[in-house]
């Protein structure tokens, strides 16, 4: 098997796993908005914010872990057993540190939420073993058993939810839901990495603190990444209500199910890019990240058509009446989607060509960016201004990567394929806003539409799709294929 087809199966692969999981994503959160209504879902998506921010579990940990799988320099077991300690010290370090922030918020907030809080932390620790081993799992290439854990993790946590909403629980117990769902995620990933690795704890001082040091200037950049989409919740909570957290949380969670595509894909090509950069194979690198660059591109225009013109009809189908107030949110969040897909690529590559240092100021610079936005929008536009402070943080994290990219690689992706999709997406709308059709009919011609000028534009051409059908050619041909785009 080529490497762009090993990455092509890992990516359909976790797509096709996304699929599941989305689904079940889905379910739920129609399940909780109307079964919990605006005031008490602000309430839940104040608590996912304060955990988002005191998460402290993984922070970039398992990116350093796969480096030294894919380098081959210790073994498979030695790595795993330090990382499984370290990130299980983490994880209960994160408890506690949100443990101790909600009985602080105690002083602040409802009692409710406070006990959600400390209820929903104890997924930290429950998570470790699926959140560690997606390093193995990804170093080999078999992204099948991480999309199989976040599978049962969404669907065990739906059944259970739909329990609690049968025999009239709330909040609390639906979090109690989660954490099954999460434990039952651990199981599934226990069962599978005994196929590559012995699950053990070790305690090497010296590897866990080179690990440690690897991490730092990723860490503070996760942490900071993680929480800047997060501070548009509980600065929007400070400025209005939770009537308004919950509008603003549905329309978030209908388009942040999509963000976790382009790390999955990218995290198929991110070993095969780390070993072109470290290699010197710089031509091979760039090759792939264009084809990555260009092929995210298509997928967040797509999206954000599909949204901006039908954000009405899918508010109504997973929220209902009660949530026409976050039409606008959900497509002005989208908009930010492309931004924050060729972001991710733009950090993994970043990564891949060792310059991970920069990570934190870009992430800092976001913090800073989007706090600004923030405190001028909301205060103006409530809800909507949150919205379109995600907007401007994206592009600014994007502009900044790009740049430090460059100049790292010696030239910056090309944005072919969003310039030539855009007068596409113009002409969809005004097809759409003149045919007084059904939505779901105009959503099936808006598809066919768009498919068919991809095909005409040749953004995904028949000669990349026989590539990635062609049986292994010798190891040389590896990077000869790649460099033609396949």
């Amino acid at each position: 098997m080529t490497v762009a087809q090993q990455v092509a199966r890992n990516s359909i692969v976790q797509l096709g796993g996304r699929g599941v999981s989305i689904a079940a994503s889905l379910l739920t959160l129609m399940l909780l908005s109307r079964y919990l209504g605006p005031d008490v879902y602000g309430q839940y998506q104040v608590v996912l914010a304060f955990l988002v921010i005191t998460n402290l579990s993984d922070l970039g940990v398992n990116v350093i872990a796969v480096r030294h799988l894919t380098a081959g320099e210790r073994s498979p077991d030695e790595i795993m057993g330090n990382l499984l300690t370290l990130r299980t010290g983490m994880a209960v370090f994160s408890t506690a540190v949100a443990a101790s922030g909600a009985l602080i918020l105690g002083g602040r907030d409802t009692g409710q939420t406070v006990m959600a809080i400390l209820v929903a932390s104890l997924s930290f620790p429950l998570t470790i073993i699926a959140g560690t081993y997606a390093a193995t799992f990804q170093a080999n290439m078999r992204m099948e058993f991480i999309a199989l854990s976040s599978i049962t993790q969404g669907w065990v946590s739906l059944a259970g939810m739909v329990l609690v909403a049968m025999s009239g629980g709330g909040l609390i117990l639906m979090l109690v839901a989660y954490n099954v769902g999460a434990l039952a995620s651990s199981v599934v990933a226990f069962i599978f990495v005994r196929q590559f690795v012995k699950p053990r704890f070790l305690f090497d001082r010296g590897f866990i603190g080179t690990l440690v040091r690897q991490v730092a200037p990723i860490a503070g950049s996760a942490l900071l990444t993680v929480s800047y989409d997060r501070l548009g919740v509980l600065l929007l909570k400070w400025f209005t209500d939770n009537e308004s957290v919950g509008f603003y949380g549905f329309a978030f969670r209908s388009i942040d199910l999509a963000v976790p595509l382009s790390v999955l894909f990218v995290g198929s090509a991110f070993p095969v890019m780390s070993r072109y950069f470290a290699s010197g194979h710089t031509d091979e690198f760039k090759a792939m990240y264009q084809r990555c660059h260009d092929l995210l591109s298509l997928g967040g225009m797509a999206l954000v058509t599909a949204a901006v013109l039908f954000a009405e009809p899918l508010v109504q189908l997973l929220g209902g009446d009660e949530y026409h107030q976050a039409v606008t949110c959900v497509r002005v969040l989208a908009m930010a989607v492309p931004f924050l897909w060729l972001g991710v690529l733009a950090e993994y590559g970043l990564l891949a060509a060792g310059r991970q240092n920069v990570l934190f100021f870009l992430a800092g610079s976001s913090v800073v960016v989007n706090l600004s936005a923030n405190a001028v929008l909301i205060p103006v536009y409530g809800k909507e201004g949150a919205a379109a402070s995600m907007v401007v943080t994206e592009v600014a994290i994007l502009v900044a990567a790009l740049y430090i990219l460059g100049r790292a690689v010696g030239e910056v992706p090309s944005f072919w394929v969003a310039g030539r999709l855009l007068p596409v997406a113009g002409v969809l709308a005004l097809i759409t806003y003149a045919l007084p059709l059904w939505w779901v009919p105009e959503a099936l011609l808006v598809g066919a539409l768009f498919g068919i000028a991809v095909a005409a534009l040749r953004i995904v051409r028949i000669e990349d799709v026989r590539g990635l059908l062609k049986r292994a050619g010798p190891p040389e041909q590896v990077a000869v294929e790649v460099r033609m785009g396949n």
